[in-house]
């Protein structure tokens, strides 16, 4: 009975069989894990429950506490795979009531992503200011307290977190610039600080970390999609380009692929999006 109970469990939620869960939670934990990863992990903690259990009835006997307990954890599985799905099932249209929280810019957000906790966000807007803005704190009148501010030169078209949610990347217009921007360390004048740029030879309208945190991709008027290293510098002490592809129109969007080892850009005048990667990828 044990063995079927596994195999539905697994095969039900469709949860990766592991091949051990020593195996599993002695992985690193150093790398930031994907909401899928926790997803995983907590359902994964659970099923290992469900076995210490069903051990424990094979050698002290059976009881219904146990077989209760078991359905009880069985349920606690489905709600961590269904939960999001049932949740926007049930909303369908949805109106103003929905509207947890908002933010007024002094201009149009041009860009809006969350942290990778969720407890924060980030815009970018043509009022030339990076801001991250706190989901979970109130300011002085009510609104949600903003945390961070950048003013670049031009309009920020692209604003996102490093994997870590300690940097944000940001890419602006009028200055052509691609800056990561520290938001744990303050420079002379007690802004955040400004760990690398680059300047494209156009506004820079998509900028987005590595899995690794370790490169940057960038896209922009220029039409040309750029990954750049983080960690090492150009014969000039730039930041090195570690590879380019130049599109036939505007890169409007330029993404890492899960793994690291790809990149999706999307471009306007050809309409096109292209998988960019190494031959043997």
């Amino acid at each position: 009975m044990s063995s079927l109970l596994f195999y539905l469990i697994f095969a039900k939620m469709k949860i990766p069989m592991p091949e051990s869960f020593e195996t599993h939670f002695a992985q690193s934990k150093e790398k930031q894990k994907s909401p899928e990863q926790i997803k995983e992990e907590e359902a994964l903690e659970l099923i290992k429950e469900i076995k210490e259990i069903q051990e424990r009835m094979e050698k002290e006997g059976k009881t219904i506490e146990g077989y209760q307990r078991i359905s009880a954890l069985v349920q606690e599985i489905k709600k961590i795979y269904e939960k999001e799905i049932i949740g926007w099932q049930l909303e369908g249209k949805l109106t103003e009531e929905n509207v947890l929280a908002e933010y007024q810019a002094r201009g149009s957000v041009l860009a809006a992503n969350f942290s990778p906790e969720g407890d924060k966000v980030v815009i970018g807007s043509d009022d030339r200011m990076m801001r991250v803005i706190s989901l979970t704190e109130k300011d002085e009148k009510g609104e949600p307290k903003v945390l961070a501010e950048y003013q670049a030169r031009g309009w920020v078209w692209a604003a996102n977190f490093s994997p870590e949610g300690d940097k944000v990347v940001i890419g602006s217009g009028d200055d052509k610039m691609m800056r990561v921007i520290s938001l744990t360390e303050k420079d002379e004048k007690g802004k955040p600080k400004v760990l690398a740029e680059y300047q494209a030879r156009g506004s820079v309208l998509a900028a987005n970390f590595s899995p690794e945190g370790d490169k940057v991709v960038i896209g922009g008027h220029d039409r040309m999609m750029r990954v750049i290293s983080l960690t090492e510098k150009d014969e000039k002490g730039e930041p090195k380009v570690l590879a380019e592809y130049q599109a036939r129109g505007w890169i409007r969007a330029a993404n890492f692929s899960p793994e690291g080892d790809k990149v999706v850009i999307g471009s306007d005048d050809d309409k096109m999006m292209k998988v960019l990667g190494p031959k043997n990828s």
